[in-house]
């Protein structure tokens, strides 16, 4: 594939390229999305430590002064 035949965001797509393309991207994001849920839901859903969030407000009244 030539530069003048690389995809570039926000060209317009060629006609009957655009089906394939897009069911290629839309079962890597499926995959991915899985993925990363499966890996970090347990994560995000633990309870932020009480010292994080005692830093944060500590910082948010610093720059308040």
């Amino acid at each position: 594939m030539g530069k003048t035949d690389q995809k570039k965001p926000g060209d317009p797509a060629k006609p009957g390229t655009e089906q394939e393309d897009g069911a290629v991207d839309s079962a890597f994001d499926l995959w991915l999305r899985r993925g990363l849920h499966q890996l970090y839901d347990t994560v995000a859903s633990e309870p932020i430590p009480e010292a994080l969030l005692r830093m944060i407000e500590e910082d948010r009244a610093a720059k308040e002064d």
